[in-house]
């Protein structure tokens, strides 16, 4: 089968990867025609890298080698070529659904992969500090990505650490305009370039707060250069899309990392808080009655 999509997984990885593999493809990039009549050899050649570089790559995107590479690169052009259904990626009725399936989990498990590896254990006690000092811990997303800001809220609750969040704009901004420097502002956009979590970044960083930042790998993103320690998520998400996959999949992923080293670090007061916010939601468990059958059959 066919893997769909790989002019794009280089095209978002490149940023990612050693300075070998980083040349290599840019060449496929630029040439995907020319790939198909090229041996290894040839690629190493032209691209003034080596085989072990071109197989390293192959393994850095989630190919399995240069053969399925070369494929999968044709498939591309082909598909590029086919006059579109949709303008949308994910929408096209002439791919079988099991193929759609196996793409999608492909680049779900990459993009969780990338991104755990990538978690600094430094950058995660660092943050996880400031949210155990902070006078008041404030976080933001729009989209998906208050998906993503919802989740974290609701466990750090339960951890007994509230977290301020609306998805009022109005509201966010009366929180953010009283933070100081013993608050700390998570924002959270994969694309680092959404205009309202950016005005509240800038916000909190004239309140003198500190800024940690859940955004998408790119140095360069707006977000990413206004937070004082960003984590970075790893994902391929075509443009336009029907919504987040991948990268929603791999942000919740990393906001589980942070709040388990969070946990680990308060102990018993965290077992307590979560043992008691269980016992307030127990008589809220539905339970079914046994039937008559599950009766008769206990001794």
């Amino acid at each position: 089968m066919a893997i769909s999509g790989v002019l794009d997984r280089l095209s978002s990885t490149l940023p990612t990867l050693a300075k070998s593999e980083a040349r290599i493809a840019r060449w496929i990039l630029e040439n995907p025609r020319q790939l198909v009549d090229l041996t290894v050899k040839d690629l190493a050649r032209i691209t003034g890298s080596s085989q072990a570089a071109v197989i390293r790559l192959c393994k850095s995107i989630q190919v399995p080698g240069y053969q399925s590479l070369k494929v999968a690169v044709v498939a591309d052009i082909t598909r590029e070529e086919r006059p579109p259904t949709s303008r949308f990626m994910e929408i096209d009725p002439t791919t079988p659904l099991s193929r759609s399936i196996q793409s999608l989990k492909r680049n779900t498990i990459m993009a969780i992969n990338r991104t755990l590896n990538d978690m600094r254990e430094n950058d995660i006690d660092a943050i996880v500090q400031r949210l155990k000092q902070a006078r008041w811990i404030v976080s933001y997303g729009i989209g998906a990505s208050a998906i993503v800001v919802k989740d974290f809220q609701q466990k750090l609750w339960r951890l007994g650490l509230p977290v301020f969040f609306a998805e009022d704009f109005h509201v966010m901004a009366t929180i953010v305009g009283q933070l100081t420097a013993d608050d700390i502002f998570l924002a959270v956009s994969y694309s680092g370039e959404t205009s309202e979590v950016l005005e509240l970044v800038q916000l909190a960083r004239r309140r003198k707060a500190f800024i940690a930042a859940l955004t998408r790998f790119d140095r360069k993103n707006p977000l990413s250069r206004l937070a004082d320690l960003p984590i970075y998520v790893y994902a391929y998400e075509a443009s336009p899309r029907i919504g987040a996959s991948s990268s929603l999949i791999a942000s919740l992923t990393a906001m589980s990392a942070l709040l388990f080293a969070l946990a680990n670090t308060l102990a018993e007061e965290a077992e307590s808080k979560l043992s008691d916010t269980l016992e307030a939601v127990r008589p809220h468990r539905v339970s079914l009655p046994e039937t008559r059958q599950d009766t008769d059959n206990n001794p």
